[in-house]
């Protein structure tokens, strides 16, 4: 957990960061567009495409509420200071 708020605090790869990365590689592959899925690949089209980003997006919502609440944390081995 603490770890966690470390990397949240220091802005390494934080949601927001993999939720631009899956926008991104939809867009890319043009997955939305993608026809003649089974039943199953339509089903993950329909998950990667709308279910998990909303999903993602309430995480950060969570996340952003979490560290407005959140004490730093020492950590001496990043440069000895608290994040």
């Amino acid at each position: 957990m603490h770890f966690s708020s470390v990397v949240e605090s220091a802005g390494v790869y934080t949601l927001s960061d993999y939720i631009d990365i899956l926008d991104a590689l939809v867009e890319k592959w043009k997955v939305k567009d993608l026809t003649g899925l089974s039943a199953e690949g339509q089903e993950a089209q329909e998950f990667v495409c709308d279910h998990l980003p909303q999903k993602l997006r309430r995480l950060e919502e969570r996340a952003e509420r979490r560290a407005k609440k959140r004490q730093t944390i020492p950590f001496t081995w990043i440069f000895n200071r608290a994040v």
